[in-house]
């Protein structure tokens, strides 16, 4: 058996498809379809993550050597830690994490803003998403899902539309300081009505406002002002998972 053919029947007895995988481990779709149909081989870290993802044996995934069945721990089954702030880390084999946060589809928008506009979100009454990371931080943190090109300039820097973005909450007491938009240039703005992505480039601090930019150069995307005083939540961009194949 080649290592398509492995991945091959963990798909069949799991009954797992590779938007499925995506979604929980941050392996884009592309890329196990590129497994699948044998065009390239994972590098070490990916059969680490879809070794834990399917309990088996790192060794037998790769080259198809030893028992299908792991003969270590699999820390996978219970968090290994839960933040105060409700984010579950669950540590993996390969010495990174698996974090699951909150999921807010394009479909719950309208549902996100009404419950966070009244003080009541509920994060547990969503979906969850996993990103792979190298350690635990202890912020609020979200995952997004993108809507609309008004950030896709077809560049490696675009956040298209169906991109799954993890972003982590800047507490309101900080917004009157300097917003650090030169390490985290993109953010996800909840105002009373939607839920906008976008860059900030300028910060008027005296009057409390923020220029909000686009990628997408059309002229319907502009560059505006915003009134901080309008805005319910920021929170920066921190990992983006792509929906392309």
């Amino acid at each position: 058996m080649e290592f398509k053919d492995r991945l091959k029947h963990l798909l069949e007895r799991d009954g797992v498809t590779a938007y499925r995988i995506w979604k929980d481990t941050a392996i884009t779709k592309g890329t196990i379809a590129n497994y699948i149909e044998g065009k390239t081989n994972p590098n070490k870290s990916n059969i680490s993550i879809l070794a834990a993802y399917f309990k088996v044996n790192e060794e037998w995934l790769s080259n198809g050597e030893g028992s299908i069945n792991r003969t270590d721990k699999v820390h996978e089954e219970e968090p290994f830690i839960v933040t105060k702030s409700g984010v579950k880390y669950y540590e993996m084999s390969n010495g990174k994490f698996r974090m699951r946060v909150p999921f807010i589809p394009v479909k719950a928008y309208a549902k996100y803003v009404d419950e966070f506009r009244d003080a009541e979100f509920m994060g547990d009454e969503y979906e969850e998403f996993d990103f792979i990371v190298d350690k635990i931080g202890h912020g609020r943190y979200f995952a997004f899902e993108i809507k609309g090109d008004s950030m896709d300039n077809d560049t490696k820097r675009s956040l298209s539309d169906g991109d799954i973005v993890l972003a982590r909450e800047l507490c309101k007491e900080h917004w009157r300081s300097r917003l650090h938009t030169d390490n985290y240039p993109n953010w996800i703005i909840v105002l009373d009505n939607t839920i906008l992505c976008k860059q900030i480039v300028d910060q008027d601090i005296e009057n409390c406002k923020i220029t909000c930019h686009s990628l997408n150069s059309s002229p319907e995307y502009a560059d505006f002002e915003l009134n901080l005083d309008n805005v319910r939540q920021l929170c920066n961009i921190v990992q983006r998972v792509s929906s392309s194949f």
